[in-house]
């Protein structure tokens, strides 16, 4: 018996049947620099530096990152499977 992987379902409504695949813009990478205000690393719900290096594109188009879009919530999101397991987190 061929197990196959569960299809992804949304973090805020818990259904699969509303999804579609979608491009995502994301926020650059944190770049740390003098007079730069630290807080603001965390501004961002997502950055490029949070995702898990194969799932990147090459610049200047690595802010693109493939993810879904649930037409309940109006929401898009990004699989948690090619996030970084220490990313930021926001809650």
């Amino acid at each position: 018996m061929n197990m196959q992987e569960p299809p992804e379902i949304c973090p805020i409504c818990g259904q699969a049947s509303t999804l579609h695949p979608k491009l995502l813009l994301i926020d650059e990478a944190w770049v740390p620099a003098p007079g730069k205000d630290a807080r603001l690393k965390y501004v961002a719900d997502l950055r490029v530096d949070d995702v898990q290096p194969q799932n990147l594109r090459e610049p200047p188009l690595e802010q693109f990152i493939n993810g879904y879009y649930c037409d309940r919530c109006k929401k898009g999101f990004v699989s948690e499977k090619g996030l970084k397991e220490d990313r930021r987190r926001y809650k």
